[in-house]
């Protein structure tokens, strides 16, 4: 009697290499993030990676998008107090990397050979960065940040939280309370625009 060979199913395999991507970054870094080591941990063939993601930037494209949708979303708020909001975001944005360290590492941390978004992923990360736009737009009507552009304004608030963001994951920080120097980082950012 012969038993017939079953497949696994194209969404086990789609998750079994996500999470299989992400744990190597996590664990080792971008230099062990090759197809071999991920179709290695997420237990399939390489060639189901090829074969459902086109090989690693395939990959990479997933995570990006991935990343880029969840940050968006931890970074959006809609009180009635738009300065309230602002600051959310900045927490946000910082919850978000420290939690999402693989996902981070695709998304700015790390510059893979011969990845490069499609344009539809380059919109997601642009609309994200909207979000904050849209918030600084929100607090200059209360007269915050009016004397510069909103972009400018989310690009100094996006900076400004990335570095720090990024300092802590390299463990590079000299704060004898991180988080109480993150809220006074969000404080000084919020009051020097007044």
């Amino acid at each position: 009697m012969t038993t017939a060979l079953t497949r696994t199913p194209s969404k086990l395999i789609v998750a079994e290499v996500r999470g299989a991507a992400l744990s190597i970054l996590d664990e080792e870094g971008p230099d062990g993030f090759t197809v071999r080591a991920i179709a290695k941990r997420a237990h399939v063939a390489p060639m189901a990676i090829y074969n459902h993601f086109d090989g690693v930037n395939g990959v990479l494209e997933a995570l990006w998008t991935e990343g880029f949708e969840a940050l968006r979303q931890a970074i959006t708020f809609h009180s009635g107090d738009p300065l309230w909001d602002l600051v959310s975001a900045g927490r946000g944005y910082r919850s978000f990397a420290l939690s999402n360290r693989g996902l981070y590492t695709v998304m700015f941390m790390h510059r893979f050979r011969n990845f490069h978004p499609t344009v539809g992923a380059e919109h997601l990360a642009a609309q994200t960065y909207q979000t904050l736009v849209v918030n600084i737009e929100r607090c200059q009507r209360l007269g915050y940040f009016s004397n510069i552009r909103a972009s400018d304004g989310a690009q100094i608030l996006w900076s400004a939280c990335h570095g720090y963001v990024a300092l802590e994951l390299l463990d590079i920080t000299f704060a004898s309370d991180r988080d109480e120097a993150f809220e006074r980082l969000l404080a000084a950012l919020r009051d020097g625009f007044r």
